[in-house]
């Protein structure tokens, strides 16, 4: 999507994981995506702190939410997993990060999202401005259709 309405695209991966999956100290993550939002035309992919999460949807003119079943992110997790393990990079390698090592942790973490922040953030984005187009996509062929657009 970035690249077909040319917009710079930031991973929050990438800012939050330093090598050998050390996390980021998050007021240099905050400051980054608050650097981020105020260049004006962004994309960015993940959450990040909840405070950086909440300027960023406030900024936000178009929210995609990725809202797939538990059971969808397990198996799109697991097929990464597998790729990772045949040396297939992601499509945003976080260097000096072993893929696999974090099989188990990123498993916990799909869990808790889903669980614990999800309803957060949903509520986060009910009291999004309206003046923001809000895409709620709960399959893959509504991510793959909003992606040719």
């Amino acid at each position: 999507m970035a690249e077909r309405h040319d917009l710079p695209f930031f991973s929050v991966d990438q800012i939050q994981w330093l090598p050998g999956w050390v996390q980021a100290d998050e007021s240099v993550v905050t400051q980054t995506l608050d650097e981020v939002i105020t260049a004006g035309r962004w994309i960015v992919d993940g959450w990040g702190a909840w405070s950086s999460l909440e300027r960023r949807l406030a900024a936000a003119d178009t929210i995609i939410f990725v809202d797939f079943p538990l059971w969808m992110h397990f198996w799109l997790a697991a097929e990464r997993q597998i790729s990772a393990a045949r040396g297939e990079d992601r499509c945003d390698p976080l260097q000096g990060c072993d893929q696999l090592a974090v099989t188990k942790i990123l498993f916990e973490l799909i869990w808790r999202v889903d669980q614990e922040l999800r309803p957060k953030l949903q509520v986060m984005i009910e009291r999004r401005p309206v003046a923001a187009t809000y895409h709620h996509l709960t399959t893959l062929d509504e991510l793959e259709s909003l992606g040719r657009s």
